[in-house]
C-alpha cells in the first residue's frame, strides 16, 4: 500500500509540474502575441550591444575593458596578451622578438574596444581588423591606433561581422568578450569567426572559468547584487561548456584551463 501511495504522490507532483509548464508557455505565447498585434521597437542601427559599452573617453573605456584605469597595467597587459596571441600568425615575424619582421598574417579583434591589445599586434600583421559592437570604443581606437596604418576598422551588429569576407583571416581572437553576450549570441559569433576565419586559421577565445575562485565570486557577487537584469553583466563557463559550444560551431579545440578559459580552435 505505501508504494501505491508514494507512485499516486509523484503522478500528482508530474501533473502539477506540467500544469506549471502549460501556464509557462501560454504566458510567452501570450506576450509573444502582444508583440505581433502592437509591433516591437525597431531595432537600433547599432544592435543590441553597441550602445551598452559607450565611453566618455580613454580612462572610462580602459575601466569597462580591463576594471582598470592605470595605464601601465591596461598597456603591460595589452602587450603581453598581443606576444601570446602573436604565435598563431603564420609567416615569419610572428613572434614577439625585438625588430622581427611584420608576419603575413591578417588578424582579427573582435571586442577590440580602444584597441588594448590590437595596437600591439598590428605591427606583426599584414592587417589587423579592428571590429567591434560599440561605435564609441571604435571611434576612440581610431584615435589611439592612428599610426598604425595597416589598421581596418569594422562594426560588429548583433551576431554579425558584414566587412569581414569568409575565410579572409588567419587569426581571430576575443579576449573575454563572448561572456558579455546572452549565451545564444555568443555561439553565433563562435559561428561568424567560423565563416571569417580560413581552413587552416586559429581562432583563440577566452571566457571566465566559473571553477576558479575568482569567477565563482563574481557570480556571486552578481547574485547578491540582483545583475540578472545587467546585459553586459559576464556569463561564466565550465572548461567542458567551452569545449562542447566550441565543437558544436565547428572548430576542434584545445583547452587551458586556469583562472579564465583559453580556447585554442581550429576550424574542421
Amino acid at each position: 500500500m505505501p508504494a501505491v501511495q508514494d507512485q499516486s504522490t509523484l503522478v500528482e507532483r508530474a501533473r502539477r509540474v506540467a500544469v506549471r509548464g502549460l501556464r509557462e508557455v501560454e504566458r510567452v505565447a501570450a506576450g509573444a502575441r502582444r508583440r505581433l498585434e502592437h509591433g516591437e521597437p525597431a531595432p537600433t542601427p547599432d544592435g543590441r550591444y553597441g550602445r551598452l559599452w559607450d565611453p566618455p573617453a580613454d580612462t572610462d573605456a580602459m575601466a569597462l575593458i580591463l576594471n582598470t584605469t592605470d595605464v601601465e597595467t591596461f598597456e603591460t597587459t595589452g602587450r603581453a596578451d598581443a606576444d601570446r596571441l602573436a604565435a598563431y600568425l603564420p609567416g615569419p615575424g610572428a613572434g614577439p622578438e625585438p625588430g622581427a619582421a611584420p608576419a603575413r598574417g591578417v588578424a582579427l579583434d573582435l571586442g577590440c574596444g580602444i584597441g588594448r591589445v590590437a595596437r600591439y599586434l598590428a605591427p606583426r600583421c599584414a592587417t589587423l581588423w579592428a571590429v567591434d559592437a560599440s561605435p564609441r570604443m571604435l571611434e576612440l581606437a581610431r584615435t589611439r591606433m592612428v599610426e598604425l596604418p595597416n589598421v581596418r576598422y569594422a562594426r560588429c551588429v548583433d551576431t554579425a561581422i558584414p566587412d569581414v569576407a569568409d575565410g579572409a583571416v588567419d587569426l581571430a581572437y576575443a579576449l573575454l568578450v563572448l561572456q558579455h553576450l546572452e549565451r545564444e549570441d555568443a555561439f553565433l559569433l563562435l559561428e561568424e569567426l567560423h565563416r571569417v576565419v580560413r581552413p587552416e586559421g586559429t581562432v583563440v577565445v577566452t571566457f571566465p572559468n566559473l571553477l576558479s575562485d575568482t569567477y565563482l565570486g563574481a557570480f556571486l557577487g552578481y547574485v547578491r547584487a540582483g545583475e540578472v537584469a545587467n546585459r553586459a553583466r559576464a556569463r561564466m563557463y565550465t572548461p567542458e561548456e567551452v569545449a562542447r559550444v566550441v565543437q558544436a560551431a565547428g572548430f576542434d579545440v584545445e583547452i587551458d584551463a586556469g583562472v579564465e578559459i583559453f580556447a585554442v580552435c581550429r576550424p574542421r
